[in-house]
């Protein structure tokens, strides 16, 4: 004989949730932020894990520069999260970066000196490629591999740069 309950009781996951407001976007993004910075710590264990368990120097150089970059990440991170929760606990506007006191310290010639590093980071990218390809197999692929990662990094710092312009261009108009 088979016992029948309603479906409510047989599976929770078939109620209808309650209806509530949703989470304001900067709670969301610290939340999600928080839990990109968990993910992080975990994958940082786990390089710190490899490195002890290998004897191999490639496995130890590539993976501590993994672990390097988690851990500015997580530095990052931290401080972005910290940033936002002052602003839900001070109802601050989470569109707005702080402004020198004394205002701009912009000039056409720091603007000429970012543009020049984003051509100098970008051209740097495209060359380290060049070489990459150049000896593909050189060290079983390690130095393609590490002058990809450095040409990456110099696409990142591109980016960067172009921030900084733009806003150092609009604080000059």
């Amino acid at each position: 004989m088979t016992t029948t309950a309603p479906i409510g009781i047989q599976n929770p996951w078939l109620n209808p949730l309650p209806n509530t407001a949703a989470p304001a976007l900067s709670e969301r993004l610290i939340r999600a932020l928080e839990a990109h910075v968990a993910a992080e710590a975990y994958d940082a264990a786990t390089c710190h894990e490899l490195t002890q368990r290998s004897a191999d120097p490639v496995v130890g150089l590539l993976v501590g520069l993994i672990a390097d970059d988690e851990q500015r990440h997580q530095s990052l991170l931290t401080g972005m999260i910290r940033r936002l929760q002052q602003e839900v606990d001070f109802v601050a506007s989470p569109t707005a970066l702080p402004v020198s006191s004394e205002g701009s310290d912009a000039d056409p010639e720091m603007v000429a000196a970012l543009r020049t590093l984003i051509r100098d980071q970008h051209e740097g990218a495209r060359y380290l490629r060049h070489i990459a390809r150049q000896e593909p197999a050189l060290y079983d692929g390690l130095y393609a591999t590490l002058l990809e990662t450095m040409a990456r990094d110099g696409e990142k710092h591109v980016t960067i740069l172009r921030f900084l312009l733009r806003r150092m261009e609009e604080s000059l108009r």
